[in-house]
């Protein structure tokens, strides 16, 4: 008997574990997402999304997707800002109702009015793929401008409030959801850089060792700088849209005609499809009429990428021009006039030791300093030739065993001083305080000369003949 009580109450407690489960914790996890749900504005799962419209009175914004992206089909034909979209659209997801203000079977056209909703501020529809469609209005703010009051569109048109600051996620214009890219392309897939206008025409390519200068000159380029070019081209925006669909005569107004101020083309990827990007003239405030080849739209971007695209030449080029493998150089050799000033040779152990002239310690310190200084020279700036009247000054030349890892030669003339690298047609400018701090002598490098030893003191007194004095 007592075993058959012990088995029934434990069948009442299994069962009462399982109501507990299934109702209060189960079940009360699915009434909560399911009152989530009704709270929810739009009912939609991520990629359901396929039209998304704005309705302001008259004037639609339409976005459609395609195969490659969300795009703008009204009021104009363009790219859409991808990542914007898909804000509005995790912005339109989250929208909840707060409180119900109006039950639907209460609703009349006099109720919409007092609310703002017989000529809503903003109507939006959202179309998914399965070709349904969801539409809300919404009306005038909450006397506490706290709230905003709004309506479902069609067989349920209950008046509720939301938040104004959902609202104001919500109302978007077109320009804050199209592509805004000044250009758009991928960076790490520039092959070429042309450009023309002001600044100079420029070329450059991307090589093996690095960007090189092509024209105006054939030079190394600035890795940096050219980075730091392509940044600037990659993060600017659009500053305004200033003409949807303008003729030949319209581009030329706007300084975009046969001779822009400056026109940059990238070349990218293994097909170097062409990005080209002009730019024009200059508004009331500073910004500049630009045109991207491949829209028809002309907008305006702001002057730090016009200084940029139009930099000048010399800033482009590598301004290091000295490069070797510092662990490979085994001799330095300064030349002053036809003989060395000085040479040295470095041991085993990574020391130096004068080999030109002998007879003198070498200060290694100064000698891994000269290396360092050749290793971190930047030059002032570059000329076209060498003037004719300037006089050679020293070279260095840095070898491993039996090859020449660099040879530098230094010249000046009139205050203003200059290098060359052999097999480098370049002419660098050097500055005063370079040019000094590598014109070094032997006693620059050599430690000071050991003095001769002191005879030593005689024991004979040399007034001692010998003999015994008187």
């Amino acid at each position: 008997m007592k075993f058959k009580t012990n088995t029934v109450i434990g069948l009442i407690f299994l069962a009462l574990l399982a109501f507990v489960y299934f109702y209060e914790i189960k079940g009360g996890e699915e009434r909560r997402q399911e009152a989530e749900k009704s709270k929810q504005l739009f009912a939609f799962q991520d990629g359901e999304a396929q039209r998304l419209e704005l309705v302001r009175g008259p004037d639609v914004l339409a976005l459609d997707k395609g195969a490659s992206g969300w795009n703008l089909s009204a009021p104009m034909t363009d790219g859409a800002d991808q990542e914007a979209v898909e804000r509005y659209l995790r912005n339109l997801r989250e929208c909840e109702r707060e409180k119900a203000i109006v039950d639907s079977a209460a609703t009349t056209a006099e109720e919409a009015a007092q609310y703002g909703l017989d000529a809503p501020r903003l109507t939006v529809r959202l179309q998914t793929e399965d070709g349904s469609e969801q539409v809300v209005a919404f009306g005038s703010d909450s006397p506490t401008d706290r709230f905003t009051y709004a309506q479902l569109q069609g067989a349920n048109p209950e008046i509720f409030a939301v938040r104004a600051w959902r609202f104001d996620n919500l109302d978007k214009r077109a320009f804050d959801l199209r592509d805004r890219r000044v250009l758009a392309f991928a960076k790490d897939e520039v092959m070429q850089v042309e450009r023309w206008g002001a600044g100079g025409a420029a070329v450059l390519a991307r090589a093996e060792l690095g960007w090189q200068l092509r024209e105006p000159v054939a030079a190394r380029a600035d890795a940096d700088a050219v980075a730091d070019l392509l940044d600037k081209i990659d993060q600017a925006e659009i500053e305004a849209f200033v003409s949807e669909d303008p003729d030949a005569d319209a581009l030329a107004a706007y300084g975009l005609g046969s001779a822009p101020q400056v026109e940059i083309a990238l070349l990218v990827g293994e097909d170097r499809a062409e990005k080209r990007l002009a730019i024009g003239g200059a508004d009331e405030q500073g910004r500049w009429y630009a045109h991207d080849a491949s829209r028809p739209q002309v907008f305006l971007v702001d002057s730090t990428l016009v200084q940029a695209l139009a930099k000048d030449i010399a800033d482009l080029r590598d301004k290091k021009p000295l490069r070797f493998e510092r662990e490979q150089v085994e001799r330095i050799v300064l030349t002053r006039g036809a003989a060395p000033a000085f040479a040295a040779d470095k041991d085993t152990s990574g020391a130096w030791h004068l080999s030109e002239p002998m007879g003198r310690d070498a200060k290694s310190w100064k000698l891994n300093s000269l290396l360092s200084d050749l290793e971190q020279l930047e030059v002032a700036g570059f000329a076209e030739e060498l003037p004719a009247e300037a006089e050679a000054a020293f070279s260095i030349e840095l070898r491993g065993g039996e090859q020449a890892l660099l040879t530098a030669r230094f010249s000046a003339v009139a205050g203003t001083s200059y290098l060359q690298q052999e097999g480098d047609s370049a002419v660098y400018v050097v500055s005063a305080d370079d040019f000094a701090e590598l014109d070094l002598g032997l006693d620059d490098v050599a430690q000071a000369p050991k003095k001769p030893a002191a005879p030593a003191a005689s024991s004979e007194d040399p007034n001692d003949g010998g003999a015994d004095g008187p």
